[in-house]
């Protein structure tokens, strides 16, 4: 985490300096910034995601559940990153857009979810 934080920091300062001279600059060292920052914790992220794999599998859970969770989880994961990048540079508009696609693509892979959820309570209710 130090790392991390030593970083962002970094990163932080050299963007802060470069937004007076060169703001174009001081975007791409903040993307790159994050780009790094990303990429440190992809190893954390699936080593995670393996372990609730293992864990599923050794449960004998519905596999197809877990990973409609996972998805959700990195939609929710990068688009809040790609909103946080495009609001950084100035567009929020765009940064908006990339909200809403995000929330509409978790509702639309939380279906099959819904779809079992509701069966089951279908299946538990009284039929008369």
């Amino acid at each position: 985490m130090i790392k991390i934080v030593g970083i962002a920091l970094s990163g932080s300062v050299a963007a802060l300096i470069l937004k007076e001279t060169k703001p174009a600059f001081s975007l791409c060292v903040s993307i790159v910034t994050a780009t790094v920052i990303f990429y440190m914790i992809v190893r954390d992220i699936t080593y995670v995601f393996d372990l609730i794999g293992m864990l599923s599998a050794r449960l004998e859970l519905n596999t197809d559940y877990i990973g409609t969770i996972l998805r959700i989880i990195g939609i929710a994961y990068i688009t809040h990153f790609g909103s946080a990048l495009c609001e950084d540079a100035g567009q929020k508009m765009i940064a908006q857009n990339i909200e809403l696609a995000g929330k509409l693509l978790i509702v639309v892979s939380s279906i099959p979810i819904i779809t079992a959820i509701l069966n089951l309570l279908i299946g538990i209710l009284p039929t008369s």
